[in-house]
């Protein structure tokens, strides 16, 4: 008796880009997508997408979940989870539902989170979020278009220095 083929679940599907590999235009995929190679252009996976360390994507990123091991140049929008490995450099806004970022993470731009933060609605500014009687956020810097550099981690002993000063 033969067997008819099942039909494929979307998340049971593995796109891989290979470390030599370079990819230019836009990747879409049904399915999950680990890159270790380059992408110059935008990702969009209705799955999960994976940058590997020495992964790159020069462009905008979208998909339902991601782990960032990589260099993302560009934003970043993750429906549910995103995470920022030790080795992830991101320079670039990110928009997601929750965000997890371990020590040694790089990221540059601005954090949108919480729910309905990674749908197509524009990005707040500082002005708005300052019109709109909310209180500011003293974690974004003095001055206005800066985007500052935060190197996530660190050594423990220079945060409790500064936090007893």
């Amino acid at each position: 008796m033969a067997k008819t083929p099942t039909p494929t679940n979307p998340a049971e599907q593995h796109n891989i880009i290979g470390k030599d590999t370079v990819i230019e235009g836009t990747l879409r995929s049904s399915g999950n997508v680990h890159i270790s190679g380059t992408v110059n252009g935008n990702v969009d996976v209705q799955g999960r997408t994976i940058v590997m360390p020495g992964g790159r994507v020069d462009g905008e990123v979208s998909s339902t979940s991601a782990e960032i091991g990589g260099r993302i140049q560009g934003q970043v929008n993750v429906k549910e989870r995103l995470v920022l490995k030790s080795t992830a450099v991101v320079d670039g806004d990110i928009r997601t539902d929750k965000l997890v970022i371990e020590d040694g993470a790089a990221f540059s731009g601005r954090c949108d989170m919480g729910g309905g933060a990674a749908s197509n609605r524009p990005a707040r500014s500082e002005s708005s979020s300052a019109s709109s009687g909310s209180k500011p956020d003293s974690s974004k810097s003095d001055s206005e278009g800066d985007r500052p550099t935060r190197r996530l981690g660190g050594t423990p002993d220079a945060s409790r220095g500064a936090a007893s000063s």
